[in-house]
């Protein structure tokens, strides 16, 4: 019974893991070329700033990156409740800025995607 509770919880974290790490590295794509993000995101549209595009980038990476070191439910729990946060003021930024309603859109809707995966992935509760 030992051996079954140790393999689901590596389970778990190789799930976590593997969620993890494809966010980890659209955030380093985000950090290095911003610049693409924003032509592919905003498809002719109105492009916000570099630097907002970075620090979003830095965000993920340094998010994402902890959490691949360090998978465990706290960290993933902590890290969605970054991800609903970003996602409620990416509404804020749509209603206040409707010209950059599409990479708001985009941006809460990856991100509200991204918790609710960090989510379904983190380990159990220890017992």
């Amino acid at each position: 019974m030992r051996r079954r509770a140790v393999r689901r919880k590596a389970v778990r974290r190789t799930a976590t893991r593997l969620v993890a790490g494809p966010w980890a590295v659209w955030g380093a794509v985000m950090l290095v070329h911003p610049s693409g993000v924003t032509r592919l995101v905003c498809g002719g549209g109105p492009e916000p700033r570099a630097w907002i595009v970075r620090l979003l980038g830095a965000r993920l990476v340094a998010q994402h990156g902890f959490t691949l070191l360090h998978p465990t439910r706290d960290v993933v729990l902590a890290g969605a409740g970054v991800d609903v946060l970003h996602a409620a003021s990416m509404g804020l930024v749509r209603a206040r800025w409707p010209r950059y309603a599409r990479p708001a859109w985009v941006s809460g809707s990856t991100s509200a995607a991204s918790a609710l995966a960090g989510v379904l992935a983190a380990p159990q509760a220890q017992r």
